[in-house]
């Protein structure tokens, strides 16, 4: 009888080169097409986080609205070349210059920030005997990023000016500047042009008729009485003021960091004393002079390059800036455009290829001017 032999194995099938070589390039294949998808399935989660985050900014600011009557303004006096008058700190118990997105953090959950912060000085004041409610001085209470302002598109800033860097700036709408002052111009002692006053959501006092020889005369008034306050809604906007409509008019937008070719002297929120390459100066918490949080509807969206102001220039060369610099340019890293957010609370999509007329439009508050489809 024969046995069967158990040694010898059941000889098996197995690829050959040529199909493993066959089978990797499918999965290749495979790979190359779904990834496109997958990368597109993630920044649409992107997009969509950073369309909620700009809601609940509007939201925001409809809160704070209703509970005061009037929005904060993009500064108490001027902004960058406009600003000839630092007494005006003194007038109003807050800072002359802190951005819109302080006083609105008590209306986003930020509550505990908002608290520690002491109003009346810089955004990153580190002077000491400068403390706030709870002990801590400016530059320690903004000295982070807060996620209500991080667009999760935006990558991470290279040397930014401020350690409170953020992707978001407030709409200022429509300025500009001419060689010999006209009927309406901001006009400042000793210069010979004058400023258009700005027409969007968020502008400054100057932009609303509050002048250097009234900033002058009140703070002789809080010299002589230091009790004495200006009211705070003084020189404010109000919903009522927006006369093309909350749903034409832009509030804030995105303002990513990534310009090309600026640099700066301080890094961080510390001083390097060298000038050195950074992406850029959007900031939530720190704005002591120049601005860093305004986006323009004068310049074209994602323009990444171009001039930049510095003190002294001329009339010829601040225009310039006013009209082409990415300092002003409302910018992300959404591929073709921008997310804002309007007045009404509602967020949109806009194309960076929409028409500059109707973009002006947006920009405008009271222009009077129809926004044509964008």
């Amino acid at each position: 009888m024969k046995t069967r032999d158990m040694d010898r194995s059941t000889p098996r099938a197995a690829f050959t080169l040529v199909e493993l070589l066959v089978v990797i390039a499918i999965i290749g294949i495979l790979v190359a097409l779904l990834l496109p998808a997958i990368q597109a399935a993630r920044e649409a989660a992107r997009r969509a986080e950073c369309v909620n985050k700009l809601k609940q900014i509007g939201i925001a600011i409809h809160g704070f609205h209703d509970a005061k009557k009037y929005m904060p303004g993009l500064a108490l006096c001027g902004a960058g070349p406009e600003d000839y008058n630092p007494g005006m700190q003194t007038i109003w118990f807050n800072f002359r210059h802190l951005p819109p997105s302080l006083y609105l953090l008590s209306y986003m959950e930020e509550q505990a920030t908002a608290y520690q912060f002491s109003w009346q000085w810089g955004g990153d004041d580190a002077t000491p005997g400068h403390e706030g409610p709870a002990g801590l001085l400016n530059i320690n209470v903004v000295n982070k990023q807060l996620p209500s302002f991080m667009c999760p598109s935006m990558p991470p800033a290279e040397n930014p000016v401020f350690n409170c860097w953020s992707s978001y700036g407030w709409s200022r709408g429509n300025n500009d500047i001419h060689d010999s002052p006209q009927a309406g111009d901001i006009i400042w002692p000793g210069k010979s042009y004058g400023y258009v006053p700005s027409d969007g959501a968020f502008v400054t006092a100057v932009d609303l008729g509050y002048t250097s020889d009234m900033g002058t005369s009140d703070k002789a008034a809080h010299t002589a009485n230091p009790s004495w306050w200006k009211d705070p809604r003084d020189y404010k906007l109000a919903f009522k003021n927006f006369t093309d409509g909350l749903s034409k008019t832009l509030a804030a937008g995105e303002l990513h960091h990534g310009i090309k070719g600026f640099t700066s002297t301080k890094i961080n929120s510390v001083t390097v004393g060298t000038a050195t390459d950074s992406s850029g100066f959007t900031a939530w918490g720190a704005d002591n002079g120049d601005y860093f949080d305004e986006g323009t509807t004068n310049v074209k969206m994602n323009t990444w390059s171009g001039p930049y102001y510095v003190r002294g220039m001329s009339s010829t060369d601040i225009r310039n800036c006013i009209m082409n610099s990415p300092h002003f340019s409302f910018r992300s890293f959404h591929s073709g455009g921008c997310n804002f957010v309007l007045m009404d609370g509602a967020v949109k999509f806009i194309s960076e290829s929409i028409e500059m007329a109707t973009y002006k439009a947006l920009g405008s508050r009271n222009g009077e001017d129809v926004v044509g489809d964008y």
